[in-house]
């Protein structure tokens, strides 16, 4: 494991629950329902865990927070600075699928990370598992009520590869620290199967194709990520 590398993904997720916490504060600063508040109030506070922990982990291992987060700034402002789309269900498929991608990120970061990261990151898992399942809750309530809404959730799901796209370009080499550290065969397919799971989850992509046309249910029963959910009670 390069301790270089380890230092600069650190920075970037560091900074990347800086970001989260930023948004989750002003959608609770926003939210004109009491129950919306306080669960945004509750995913901030989450988030600022999240970035005060990772900062204190660059700390132990004799790494300058600021400096390992100076490089991912520029990108992740700027994914984080796109206007929200006018679209509802849009936004709620960039929010599952940025929930989903950090979730996977972390999941590998885990394997990579020594042992006090590791276990650090194993409580940050937990909470963020809670957020992709309120995420993935409150698309599947749109999509219920929207007879378009699979058609939207697409559009939804190109906005997101745009977004990361156009944001990426502002870090420009910083990024291939992810792939110096290890493992990163399993850090590109996660990523992959990871998206195209929750693509699967709106009905968008090449699974949800085959389910349509497989009447036993044989494509759900091999996908635990949308068999789990759909046994579920919609929100």
């Amino acid at each position: 494991m390069s301790q270089t590398s380890l230092i600069q993904v650190l920075g970037a997720v560091a900074y990347g629950e800086h970001k989260a916490h930023e948004k989750a504060r002003g959608y609770a600063a926003e939210a004109t329902e009491d129950d919306q508040r306080r669960t945004w109030q509750v995913i901030a506070a989450e988030e600022l865990r999240h970035h005060k922990g990772f900062v204190r982990r660059l700390n132990a291992i004799g790494a300058d927070p600021e400096r390992a987060m100076r490089p991912y700034r520029a990108s992740l402002d700027r994914f984080h600075g796109f206007a929200p789309d006018s679209d509802e269900i849009v936004e709620a498929v960039c929010s599952l699928l940025g929930e989903g991608i950090a979730a996977d990120l972390l999941a590998w970061l885990r394997t990579v990370a020594d042992p006090d990261t590791a276990a650090f990151i194993d409580t940050v898992i937990e909470d963020e598992a809670g957020h992709e399942s309120r995420a993935a809750e409150e698309l599947r309530r749109l999509l219920d009520a929207q007879p378009d809404g699979r058609v939207r959730a697409a559009r939804g799901a190109a906005r997101m590869v745009g977004k990361m796209v156009a944001s990426g370009a502002a870090s420009g080499p910083s990024f291939a620290a992810f792939v110096r550290l290890g493992r990163s065969p399993a850090l590109l397919s996660g990523l992959a199967a990871g998206f195209a799971r929750r693509l699967h989850l709106v009905g968008v992509g090449p699974l949800s194709a085959l389910e349509r046309l497989d009447p036993f249910g044989i494509v759900v029963r091999l996908d635990p990520f949308t068999a789990s959910a759909r046994s579920r009670p919609a929100a």
